[in-house]
């Protein structure tokens, strides 16, 4: 198993945003969702730059939306991208409030059960 990082996490992160990206960017009917993908993809980009110390400048990190998109929708509607999300933007705001990194599964007791619980309900996106 791969040691989870903050690196880790955020490319999970990003790489289910860029799969959800791509279906939907030549879905006519999905246009008007084009938009916010392509905001978190980049928005994970960024922070991914961030933690492997490309990127210098964290004074955006006070700007990411990403996880109010992930609440706001996919929280009920697309529970492993929400999942995903939300463990990117706990580690951003961590980053943004100078803390020492704790990782998601070191601060929730259950998270290795609701991996497997993911792993088994989305198995076609969960090791994307």
């Amino acid at each position: 198993m791969t040691e989870l990082t903050a690196l880790v996490y955020v490319e999970k992160a990003l790489r289910l945003a860029v799969k959800r990206y791509k279906s939907i960017k030549g879905n006519p009917a999905a246009g008007a969702l084009e938009p916010m993908y392509n905001s978190i993809v980049a928005q994970l980009e960024y922070l991914r730059n961030v933690i492997n110390g490309t990127q210098k400048d964290k004074s955006k990190l006070r700007d990411l939306t990403f996880g109010i998109y992930a609440v706001k929708d996919f929280e009920t509607s697309d529970e492993i991208f929400f999942e995903r999300l939300t463990d990117a933007f706990y580690i951003a705001a961590q980053i943004r409030k100078g803390l020492k990194i704790q990782l998601p599964h070191q601060v929730n007791k259950n998270f290795f059960e609701k991996q497997k619980k993911l792993s088994s309900l989305y198995p076609d996106d969960f090791s994307v």
